[in-house]
């Protein structure tokens, strides 16, 4: 009897151990290598919750400039060699000072899961213009 017990929590926590390495594996696989928030390099413009799905790329773009700028981005998906996986492109648009725009499901060139599981990502702006009054 003491056999057929300790066969039986030996099974059950080898059984546990394989759950926790497959879930473990899993939660890292569905989370980004790139950064989902962050400040766009050569601009005043930051970015947060940034995610990509099938439907495309979503992105909140603030402005923490003290004056209105006018912005086009271009956001590039790399994988560890830094080749292409694929792209979006921002349009020209008005960002007020102090302000934020929420961008949802912005077209993605690409394979969206390759994109989503890139294992970096750059913003690269194509037009950053202040806006004087």
């Amino acid at each position: 009897m003491k056999k057929n017990i300790c066969g039986f929590f030996a099974a059950g926590a080898v059984v546990t151990i394989l759950f926790s390495v497959i879930a473990a594996a899993a939660s890292y696989a569905a989370t980004p290598s790139w950064q989902t928030e962050g400040v766009i390099i050569g601009t005043e413009i930051e970015y947060a919750d940034l995610s990509v799905s099938r439907s495309g790329v979503s992105v909140r773009l603030a402005n923490t400039s003290n004056f209105d700028v006018k912005v086009s981005l271009r956001l590039t998906f790399r994988d560890r060699g830094g080749n292409t996986l694929g792209y979006s492109l921002f349009g020209l648009r008005e960002i007020s000072a102090g302000t934020s725009v929420k961008i949802s499901n912005n077209h993605l060139n690409g394979n969206w899961r390759t994109c989503r599981d890139a294992q970096r990502m750059d913003f690269s702006s194509m037009t950053y213009e202040p806006i004087y009054d």
